[in-house]
């Protein structure tokens, strides 16, 4: 039984088509494999860092109600069947949502390995470690019910979506071939009649004149065919080799900017961890010294109930000052995409919440000069924090290498037309003119590679450009404090309003 063309063309195509279907059904499955491991990864990374910063003192302060108080907080995420604390001889603190605290799970190495897969649970520990001193673990049950799921979901969903483009696409191919044969049907039959000797045959092809010089038409058809296949492979292949370049360049182009993000990011995070042990300083340190009096004095047995009170309620004020920091530190690590309207001093404030005990902790005087009126911009406020921290701690570096007597960073806000101006000048002696146009550059330097990677101005820059419309420039120019002058860098934000 011989099979129409027409049949063939698209039993042909529709069998290309499944295949294709089929491997972009396994590759999105795939994807799916990877950014779910991603997003796990990425997960546990995230529940680590808040896990290690909110258990360690309450582990040394045995301090078990807020242990449990973070355990439950911690076990409402959906994603997590359990969490376990023991300490460095694996007695169990605390536990919740695992029955026997005598038998420990073992821990297992990836999410999606077919024993999590089979249990649909990861199940890891995290160190809870405090000036590299382990206090004990944290164990960890992370369900993979969701992969598992998901996992289907998008199996059935991809099938049902190729069934549908599997059923439409042969409905149009067959209308399509049917079209196409209609003239070449009826050319074989008026050919095959033809070569039967019936010569009178003839087919309705168009108008005769184009019939007629149909030979002379096809040839110059073919010739200009030819030259114009010459050209095409000739145009495309100086294409491909364009399209090379540039793809080899925005592959670069996008690598380097990952690398810097992740650079920018772990700076941040390095800033983020040396400003809380500023903060802490001198709370955990007051925290000690009442504790220890108060011991001191049950020794001598010369304590008192007003004692007990006044150490316990001043103990707690450290305690919710301490709370309270973290609580400044995670609202501006947090990821928020979204634009909004905000005060300028509002994102200023937030940044001097974080540098503050730093620039104390170093002698240097912040001299904040404010706008007459309330100034406000649209864009994502933690990105404007982010800046002002970058030029801040750049600043203070710098202060910190003079032996200055007196060290001042000096801010002003103001507004000029439509435009809004932040200045920010430390009384350092400023920019070297040889480098002053390479410091917003990435990777440009002045410190040891161990104190600085030279992306936070680049990154600031960056930022003020492309999210704000703006721009920053910097100048070296005097400054007075206290009746002396000074010289120092001055870097200018503008900002759109």
């Amino acid at each position: 039984m011989r099979i129409s063309l027409a049949w063939k063309w698209v039993i042909a195509s529709l069998l290309i088509e499944s295949l294709m279907l089929t491997l972009l059904v396994i590759k999105n499955v795939i994807q799916l494999e990877n950014n779910l491991s991603t997003q796990t990864h990425i997960r546990l990374n995230e529940q680590k860092i808040l896990l290690q910063s909110a258990l360690a003192a309450p582990i040394v302060q045995m301090d078990y109600a807020t242990i449990d108080a973070i355990l439950k907080e911690t076990k409402a995420i959906s994603t997590i069947d359990y969490l376990i604390v023991v300490d460095n001889n694996n007695n169990c603190i605390s536990s919740l949502g695992w029955i026997n605290c005598d038998v420990l799970p073992k821990i297992e190495l990836d999410p999606f390995s077919s024993t999590s897969l089979e249990d649909e649970r990861f199940d890891t520990n995290i160190p809870i470690t405090l000036a590299s001193q382990t206090l004990g673990k944290v164990y960890l049950g992370l369900s993979t019910k969701f992969y598992i799921q998901a996992k289907k979901e998008m199996i059935v969903r991809s099938i049902i979506i190729a069934m549908i483009e599997l059923i439409l696409s042969a409905i149009l191919l067959i209308t399509v071939s049917k079209w196409i044969i209609k003239n070449l049907v009826k050319l074989t039959h008026t050919a095959n009649a033809i070569a039967l000797g019936d010569y009178s045959q003839r087919i309705d092809l168009g108008d005769s004149n184009e019939t007629f010089e149909l030979q002379n038409s096809f040839n110059l058809m073919a010739t200009n065919i030819e030259k114009n296949i010459k050209d095409l492979k000739l145009s495309n292949k100086k294409e491909k080799e364009l399209f090379k370049k540039l793809k080899s360049q925005l592959e670069k182009n996008y690598e380097q900017d990952l690398l810097l993000k992740h650079q920018t990011r772990m700076a941040v995070i390095g800033e983020m961890l040396n400003n809380i042990a500023h903060q802490w300083r001198q709370p955990l340190n007051a925290i000690t010294v009442q504790l220890s009096s108060l011991k001191l004095k049950n020794e001598l047995k010369m304590i008192e109930e007003r004692d007990i009170n006044e150490t316990a309620n001043s103990v707690i004020k450290y305690a919710n000052y301490l709370s309270n920091t973290i609580d400044d530190f995670r609202n501006f690590m947090k990821d928020n995409p979204e634009k909004e309207h905000f005060k300028v001093l509002d994102s200023f404030n937030k940044a001097i919440d974080i540098v503050s005990a730093s620039l104390k902790n170093h002698y240097i005087t912040l001299n904040i000069i404010e706008s007459k009126e309330e100034l406000f911009v649209d864009g994502i406020m933690n990105e404007l924090t982010q800046v002002f921290i970058n030029i801040i701690n750049n600043a203070k570096d710098i202060l910190n290498e003079k032996n200055l007597d007196e060290k001042v960073i000096e801010v002003t806000f103001y507004k000029e037309d439509s435009q809004i101006f932040i200045t920010l000048q430390d009384n350092a002696g400023g920019v070297q003119e040889d480098i002053i146009d390479k410091i917003f550059d990435p990777y440009f330097t002045t410190k040891h590679k161990s104190q600085g990677t030279g992306i936070g101005l680049y990154m600031s820059t960056k930022i003020i450009h492309e999210h704000f419309l703006g721009e920053i420039i910097v100048k070296n120019e005097d400054i007075e404090y206290n009746n002396h002058n000074y010289k120092g860098a001055k870097f200018y934000i503008i900002l759109p309003i």
